[in-house]
């Protein structure tokens, strides 16, 4: 948000970013139609004429290791329903309102919309009993978290669950009893595909897919060796994506397998900074653009 505030500088708007730790450690008031917070110049207006953007809630890593019931999990909640009510506020016009922002971030969903649009995907199932799983999907699975793929274990100590193959007889596959994951044939990609969309605009970036993990995320240099490229097609269907998900932004994963290119993932509120520039900062500005009132 720093980068996308920082483009706000000079026009003639005033930008306010809230989050729970500014809410959380200044005084603040929510009456009405106005929001006050202790390090914002002035009350925020939450009526007509605001515009917004919701990156999250609350960061990654507040207040990790709460248990359900606990005290410290209804202070979590509390905080919680109390950004839900600022970010869910209908006056304000949201570059992605809320209420599309949650199904938007459902794997599945996703899956189902993009084989409606008549876009190439993995196919995909999900079953907690292994015996069932549809030969279609091959030997070769890939198998990632249906829900957040992130947790807090009871030291607090933070735990990733990445994505991972295995094969169709992995002792693995045992566990699909403990929670749904979803299930893939396996792709081989050639290329990966980041493709960032801000209402009608699409930027695409491929990254060599020799020698990065199938998680290119668990590839350091992975992060920085994206390069521009021109993806028509890919890009279009990734707008059609947006439009019909109702998202104004998202980044999104896709692989290039051969000729064929497959759509993996949608994030409503995904990162963009670590692309390389000059685009970056394209998408910076029209985010910018439009939370001050102008055409990007």
């Amino acid at each position: 948000m720093a980068a996308v505030s920082r483009r706000l500088d000079g026009r003639n708007v005033r930008p306010a970013i809230v989050d729970v730790f500014g809410l959380e450690e200044s005084g603040y008031l929510l009456h009405d139609h106005e929001l006050r917070v202790g390090e914002v110049g002035g009350g925020i207006e939450l009526a007509a004429g605001t515009r917004g953007w919701i990156r999250r809630l609350a960061p990654p890593k507040w207040r990790p290791g709460v248990v359900g019931g606990s005290q410290a999990g209804a202070v979590r909640t509390s905080w919680t329903a109390l950004m839900v009510a600022i970010a869910g506020d209908t006056s304000i016009e949201w570059l992605t309102p809320l209420v599309r922002l949650f199904p938007a971030e459902n794997k599945l969903l996703q899956e189902r919309i993009a084989r409606e649009l008549g876009i190439r995907t993995p196919l995909t199932a999900v079953t907690s009993d292994r015996s069932l799983i549809p030969a279609a999907l091959g030997r070769d699975l890939i198998v990632k978290p249906l829900g957040v793929g992130h947790y807090a274990n009871h030291d607090a100590a933070e735990q990733v669950v990445w994505t991972q193959p295995l094969d169709v007889g992995a002792p693995e596959l045992d566990l699909l009893t403990g929670a749904p994951f979803i299930l893939q044939e396996r792709v081989a990609a050639d290329r990966h595909l980041r493709v960032v969309t801000v209402l009608d605009q699409a930027w695409v970036y491929e990254l060599d897919a020799t020698g990065v993990e199938l998680d290119w995320r668990l590839t350091e240099e992975a992060h920085h060796s994206f390069a521009a490229t021109q993806e028509p097609e890919v890009a279009q269907q990734a707008l059609a994506l947006a439009a019909k998900t109702k998202v104004g932004y998202s980044s999104q994963d896709w692989i290039v397998a051969g000729d064929d290119a497959y759509f993996v993932d949608l994030n409503p509120a995904g990162q963009w900074l670590f692309l390389p520039e000059p685009n970056v900062s394209e998408i910076t500005e029209s985010i910018a653009a439009w939370l001050a009132g102008e055409t990007p």
